[in-house]
């Protein structure tokens, strides 16, 4: 994946980000900046995914905004 929002979009859809996932903190959204990979990484870890199944939500997610 690639990042699909500036760093300077991520304040407005790390609030929606943090809706999405609520088990991942603001200050780890903060670094995500906009990086899908990253964001995944958190996704599977928090949720206890597979790589995949945490890609695919991170995707739809982004696709969704």
């Amino acid at each position: 994946m690639s990042s699909y929002f500036a760093e300077s979009e991520w304040g407005r859809v790390r609030a929606q980000a943090k809706l999405q996932w609520d088990r991942i903190s603001y200050a780890e959204l903060e670094q995500v900046r906009g990086n899908p990979d990253y964001l995944a990484e958190l996704v599977q870890e928090r949720y206890q995914l597979d790589e995949d199944d945490a890609r695919e939500w991170v995707q739809e997610f982004f696709d969704s905004i």
